[in-house]
Parts: C-alpha cells; sequence; structure tokens
C-alpha cells in the first residue's frame, strides 16, 4: 500500500493464479526460514475453502457493475460467511467486539482471518463504515522501507491483510485466503488481539509491476521470507472498546494499538501507515482543532497535523481519528478521496489515515516501534465532541 492507495481486486482482470494455501505447513516452512517464522500456536487442520460456498453466504449478484449499489454492497460491506477461515495450514474464526452507547447503540468491530485481523467491518447500528473488498481495503496497517537516496514503493510494502496475488482469481466479495500469516486471532472481554507476518503486497514472485512500473523482484531479496510472499516484521495489534479502552464514558471510542517488530536489514527511511478504507457514501471531510474546538470542512485530498474526519453527507455517520503528537513525532493525517478508475476497481477510494515516518530502522538501529491511535463514530456533533474529550484524557 503505497501512501492510502487502494489495491483493488480489479474485478474485470481475471488471473490463472490461485493460491493452494492448504498445500504448505507454515510450520515446516519456520523451519526453512531459520526463526524468522515464529512457531504457530494452532492445531486445527485445514480445511478446503470455496469461495462463495457457504449456505449462508448470499449468490454473487449477476451484474457485476461496481457501480451497481447491490454489487458494491456485496463487495464493500464484510460477511463472515463469504470470507475464508483458513491461514497457511491452519483455521480460525473471526472475532468480533461490540459496545453500547447510550444504552442502545451497538458498535462493533470485526476482525477478519481472510484478511489476517484486519478490521474488515466497524458497524454503528446496522450501518457499514469500513469498505472491505479484497486484500488492500479495510482499516489496516502497512508499511514501507527505504534507503537514503530512494522512494518509498509500493514493492517494498508489507501489508497487515495479505499481497495483490491473494484477490487474483477469486471470486467476488475476494475475502479468499492472505498470504500473511496469522499467528493468533482472539477476543477476550472487548478486546481483540493479533499476531501475524504481514506479507509483501507486491510478492516477490508477482510477475505484474506495481505503482509507478517498480517490479517487487528489484527491490525484494531472493530469499526467505520473501520467496514465501512474507516480509521479515512481525505485527501484534490490540483493538479495544469500552469498557477495555479505559476511557469511562466514552464508548463511542475504538482503541487500537500496534507494535512492530523488525528482522529486516537496516534502512534509512520508514514509515508506517493506519488506513480506513471507507464506504463511497462517506464524502464529507473536516479537520477538528482540539486547542479550540474548530471544525473546518475542506475538499479534495489533505495532509495535516489535525485529527481528521470522514462522515456521510448529511454528517449523520462519521468517523474521526486521533493519535497523541507527542508519541508520535513527525506524524500526520491524511485524507484522500479517489474517484473510481481502473487501480481502484472502479469502487473509488474514501479514506482517513495516519502515517508515521521516522529513521533508522532495522538492524543495528530500531527494531521496535509502537502506534497508538483512537477512533471515533457518531454523528459529527458527537466525534468532534468525543476527540475533545479523548484529546484531554490522553494527550501527554
Amino acid at each position: 500500500m503505497l501512501g492510502a492507495t487502494h489495491r483493488g481486486i480489479l474485478m474485470f482482470l481475471r488471473s490463472a493464479h490461485r493460491r493452494v494455501i492448504v498445500a504448505v505447513s507454515l510450520t515446516a516452512l519456520t523451519v526453512t526460514m531459520a526463526g524468522l517464522l515464529p512457531v504457530a500456536n494452532a492445531t486445527d487442520s485445514a480445511v478446503t475453502w470455496v469461495p462463495g460456498g457457504s449456505k449462508t453466504c448470499p449468490p454473487v449478484p449477476a451484474n457485476q457493475d461496481p457501480a451497481d449499489p447491490v454489487y458494491y454492497d456485496f463487495v464493500s460491506s464484510y460477511r463472515s460467511a463469504c470470507a475464508s477461515r483458513e491461514n497457511w495450514d491452519r483455521v480460525f474464526s473471526d472475532a468480533t467486539a461490540s459496545a453500547t452507547v447510550d444504552g442502545r447503540i451497538r458498535v462493533s468491530v470485526t476482525a477478519s482471518v481472510a484478511l489476517a485481523g484486519a478490521l474488515a467491518s466497524l458497524k454503528v447500528g446496522d450501518k457499514e463504515y469500513i469498505a472491505s473488498g479484497g486484500h488492500g481495503a479495510s482499516l489496516q496497517y502497512a508499511f514501507h522501507a527505504w534507503q537514503a537516496g530512494e522512494q518509498a514503493t509500493e514493492c517494498y510494502n508489507p501489508t497487515q491483510a495479505g499481497s495483490r496475488l491473494d484477490d487474483m482469481g477469486f471470486e467476488p466479495p475476494f475475502h479468499g485466503p492472505s498470504t500473511s500469516a496469522l499467528y493468533r486471532l482472539a477476543t477476550t472481554g472487548t478486546t481483540i488481539r493479533t499476531a501475524v507476518r504481514p506479507a509483501m503486497y507486491m510478492e516477490r514472485g508477482d510477475k505484474t509491476l506495481g505503482w509507478n512500473s517498480c517490479a517487487a523482484a528489484d527491490h525484494q531479496p531472493n530469499r526467505q521470507p520473501y520467496s514465501a510472499g512474507l516480509s521479515p516484521y512481525w505485527l501484534s495489534t490490540e483493538v479495544r472498546m469500552a469498557p477495555d479502552h479505559g476511557l469511562a464514558g466514552l464508548e463511542n471510542v475504538i482503541k487500537l494499538s500496534a507494535v512492530l517488530d523488525s528482522e529486516d536489514e537496516y534502512h534509512e527511511h520508514f514509515s508506517a501507515v493506519l488506513v480506513a478504507y471507507l464506504q463511497r457514501d462517506f464524502t464529507a471531510t473536516y479537520t477538528y482543532d482540539p486547542a479550540t474546538g474548530a471544525v473546518n470542512r475542506f475538499t479534495g485530498d489533505l495532509t495535516t497535523l489535525l485529527p481528521s474526519i470522514r462522515c456521510t453527507a448529511d454528517g449523520a455517520y462519521c468517523l474521526g481519528m486521533y493519535f497523541p503528537a507527542a508519541n508520535h513525532p513527525g506524524a500526520y493525517y491524511y485524507t484522500m478521496t479517489r474517484e473510481p478508475f481502473a487501480y481502484n476497481a472502479f469502487l473509488g477510494e474514501h479514506t482517513v489515515q495516519m502515517t508515521a515516518p521516522t529513521s533508522r530502522v532495522g538492524e543495528g538501529a530500531k527494531t521496535r516501534l509502537r502506534y497508538d491511535n483512537y477512533l471515533v463514530v457518531g454523528d459529527l456533533d458527537r466525534v468532534t465532541g468525543t476527540l475533545g474529550e479523548v484529546h484531554r484524557r490522553v494527550a501527554p
């Protein structure tokens, strides 16, 4: 994922590639990687997954035009019944946590096995916020590492949900098994925890050129874990809802925390992204200044140091993003809007994200990085008021 770019499903391009996940043992792969992969602790046996094979998954709409609301909803609104439970040689179940706001409104998040623990769904009541079609969307973490004199590239891009190839050859809604190696997906109370070895979004063996015509084989060494489509990073995440997040009275807040451990060689430059792809009716964008309470609407893309909000046009449903700036020096918010075109599978892109750049990461330098974010849901007034309260409580 380069910036917030949605690496789409490219529904109109069908590849002969189909990843045979169950044919490879992750435990066996551990031996060949000389410790680059931790030993799996799941013991379930894998089963064959057939896209759309669940009895409770609705059939794929006959009209596969992304402009059709029925087809858009089928692809972009996550349904566990339409998604794989397999990851390499193991089977998990999706994890959902929820809280009740104002004693009556359920807010829920679902971490998907098919997307290696990325958040495929965030609902307020029955309203779905997240656009989850394919392994390049949803709400997930992605990273870039590059050397001095170079630029960040999609061809060296560890990505939580999986790789580009994970969508090739599969039928809608493109929630087949992920290349990212999932080791933990568990719920305790209102907390979801994951542990994952992120895939490279452009796998080393992928012959398709990435963004700006990069070739993955030019950027990734010919050795493990790259040869397996994986990255030399280990990502552990926590998603905490009320009351586990410790913010009493703020049931409309979701706390996201992540720790990234690097086993990579030294890189002069490094960047982390937490990006939320929202449904295409989230067209209105705002910034919020916690120092003054000012709310400003804007259009187009924006890079800013102010917490950012994306809403439906009427302001009834909004998602605000906040991070403690003092804990993430150099980090910023980025909001992006893209009309439908081939690169985003004609679904469009409506994102809000945190980008956290740093330097000197890898062997002989920093090998552990931490990220903390807060998501706030509700209507525009509720979100701005809650963002102010979150800032007062958590800013150092």
